[in-house]
């Protein structure tokens, strides 16, 4: 019989250093990244906006509510820049995602400067690109970088710029179209969280595609505002 037990004591001894070999020789654990929860979209439905008052129609996404501001509720006029009359404010607001489109119309006829005199329209246009432009380079801070989209849609003289903002900006799109004549509209987008692009980017992508078709279906009002 000792032979027999020596012998299964010599098997349990090397099952074991064959088990700490395994062991010891084994990768160290990697640590996994962040997740995060699966994004839930809303199913979208294409509406048609058309606000009293507002001198440009269009289609939306009917997961977001438009909502017209009342008139002054942007932000005032500094120092001596030009005055702005007859500028409109909405917001589509996606009570769902927490986050709204802000639009603006801007009246391109209706632009003075300080002593009352009236801005010519090319100058007015040149003020209201550079001001949406310096609303979008603003973000660079914090941006990993700025993409420009070219908007042009010719048969409804919509032009324009559509900027993609990369990274934790606090906006990640905005955009600007006009027909150069007597309208211009400019929009933005904000969420109601602390920029993220990692947990954000499905839903600005989602939203992405509501700007898009928003302004392919864009229509300035025959009265010009």
């Amino acid at each position: 019989m000792r032979p027999t037990i020596t012998l299964l004591k010599n098997i349990v001894g090397t099952l074991l250093v064959l088990g700490l070999s395994f062991a010891c020789t084994g990768e160290d654990p990697v640590a996994r990244p962040y997740g995060y929860a699966k994004a839930v979209l809303p199913k979208r439905q294409w509406a048609t906006c058309q606000q009293p008052g507002f001198p440009a129609h269009f289609e939306y996404n009917a997961a977001s509510v438009p909502r017209l501001l009342p008139s002054g509720s942007g932000n005032p006029t500094e120092g001596n820049r030009p005055q702005q009359e007859g500028t409109l404010w909405m917001n589509l607001e996606y009570p769902e995602l927490k986050a709204q489109v802000h639009l603006s119309y801007h009246p391109l006829n209706s632009i003075y400067y300080g002593n009352g005199q009236q801005v010519r329209v090319a100058d007015a246009l040149a003020v209201l690109m550079a001001e949406t432009q310096r609303m979008t380079f603003k973000h660079t801070l914090k941006a990993s970088g700025i993409e420009e989209t070219l908007v042009q849609y010719p048969e409804h003289k919509v032009h324009g710029m559509l900027y993609t903002v990369r990274g934790n900006a606090a906006s990640q799109t905005q955009f600007y179209v006009t027909d150069s004549i007597r309208h211009y509209l400019r929009g933005s987008l904000y969420f109601g969280a602390t920029p993220n692009a990692d947990s954000l980017q499905p839903y600005s992508d989602y939203i992405m595609e509501d700007v898009l078709h928003m302004l392919s279906t864009l229509k300035w009002s025959p009265k010009g505002g």
